[in-house]
């Protein structure tokens, strides 16, 4: 990519993480072409609030031009009231599962937003994730749709296939309102990590689960330490940074609000296989956080102290991936599959298997059991969605920006391998 780009790339991150490093004059030499880039990644990964807090707090607001201030005094405002919304959402889906008697912690986001950010609206949240027993995920899926939920009509696998195979349950819909994921890990189980066990289940983060008070309700959380090693690799391993910033400040407005068992934290990485994805994302945010801003530091132990300089190339690959363009994410992870096979051979192989999918991965897709004799029925379906991504696969196969992506995804897959 061009200089430019990467400058522009790095200037989002410090307006967000480190706006006091930055001059009134700094701010006032933006272009109006940079703005429009800044406030479009801003919208894709959900930071525009938090850019309107930081600037704030900086004192940075009156230097910005007219039209951006405004966009993030809108953003800032939508936020806060989704966050009311998103509470509302919260406390009915507890509600439900509580009165049916099914054990459950709520996760990331809608912890950090009312109990880690200095304002809930600071963090919008996409959904809300909630872990349960995987005994008794179907019976909380089944029981939110009897109370009102709704399942989505792009996302009509079976929910079988996702329980068996997968972390959690095809998304519910709280009419006109927030998406609910019914989770039984909080790490997917064919994640490249290695792990040595079963990653994050209710039975062994509820022993050190948060209960804390929402809107009157006392609702249970995962706890500090099991968070932030969730968030840490949900970014890194589970998604190579594609998921945006706000990791960044997830994972500094967490541990400037608690206290963290850093020895619990490494014992439970390195019992996981993650380790190496936890020390990289620790790395990113003392890069990009001001150290003074950053009140309870993280504490390495003699052995992760090791795994990854402060000056590693890979954390500049990390800190790009992170304003990766959602809509080409999944295109940009394919592409890097292909570039990580060595062979021709090996690259058709790959095509091949997403062209033909086995009974489970159609069974995630669509409304068949895995394994019904009808489950092949569905290839059809397959191949038409797929001939309908094509033309977007192509143009992202030829673009400059995504190939760079699926490069740097590459690079951060094989660096977690290592």
């Amino acid at each position: 990519m061009a200089r430019n780009a990467r400058s522009i790339e790095e200037l989002t991150l410090a307006l967000m993480c480190r706006a006091s490093s930055l001059s009134a004059t700094r701010i006032g030499a933006i272009t109006p072409d940079d703005w429009v880039r800044i406030l479009d990644w801003s919208v894709e990964h959900r930071f525009a609030p938090y850019l309107h807090y930081s600037l704030g707090q900086a004192g940075l607001r009156g230097s910005l031009p007219t039209e951006v201030r405004a966009q993030l005094q809108q953003a800032y405002r939508r936020a806060t009231l989704r966050a009311l919304s998103m509470q509302r959402d919260m406390l009915h889906v507890n509600s439900v599962l509580q009165g049916a008697g099914i054990e459950h912690l709520f996760m990331k986001g809608a912890y950090l937003a009312q109990f880690a950010y200095p304002e809930p609206g600071l963090r919008p949240l996409r959904d809300l994730d909630v872990l349960v027993r995987p005994e008794q995920a179907m019976d909380a899926f089944q029981v939110l749709q009897d109370n009102g939920l709704e399942r989505i009509a792009r996302n009509v696998g079976n929910p079988h296939a996702h329980l068996a195979h997968g972390k959690h349950l095809p998304p519910l819909r709280i009419p006109g309102r927030a998406l609910v994921e019914v989770h039984t890990l909080t790490m997917a189980p064919n994640s490249p990590s290695r792990h040595a066990v079963v990653p994050g289940q209710h039975d062994t983060l509820a022993v050190r689960m948060i209960r804390r008070d929402v809107g009157g309700t006392a609702i249970c959380f995962e706890g500090a330490e099991d968070l932030l090693l969730h968030l840490c690799v949900h970014a890194a391993v589970d998604h190579q940074f594609n998921n945006g910033p706000l990791i960044l400040s997830d994972i500094a407005w967490l541990m400037n609000t608690h206290t963290i068992d850093w020895p619990l934290v490494w014992n439970a990485a390195r019992e996981q296989g993650a380790t190496r994805g936890l020390a990289l994302v620790l790395r990113l945010v003392e890069r990009e956080w001001p150290e003074e801003a950053l009140t309870l530091p993280v504490q390495w132990s003699g052995d992760s102290a090791g795994i990854l300089p402060a000056d590693a190339p890979i954390l500049d690959i990390a800190a790009r991936s992170l304003l990766q363009n959602v809509a080409a994410r999944g295109d940009v992870a394919l592409q890097a599959e292909m570039g990580a096979e060595g062979s021709l051979s090996g690259k058709a192989a790959r095509l091949l298997r997403r062209a033909f999918p086995g009974r489970v991965e159609l069974a995630r897709e669509f409304p068949v059991r895995a394994e019904s004799p009808w489950v092949y029925a569905w290839y059809p379906a397959k191949w038409w969605r797929l001939c309908r991504r094509f033309p977007d696969f192509l143009h992202n196969l030829l673009n400059a920006r995504a190939r760079t992506d699926a490069e740097n995804v590459g690079a951060i897959s094989a660096w977690l391998r290592e």
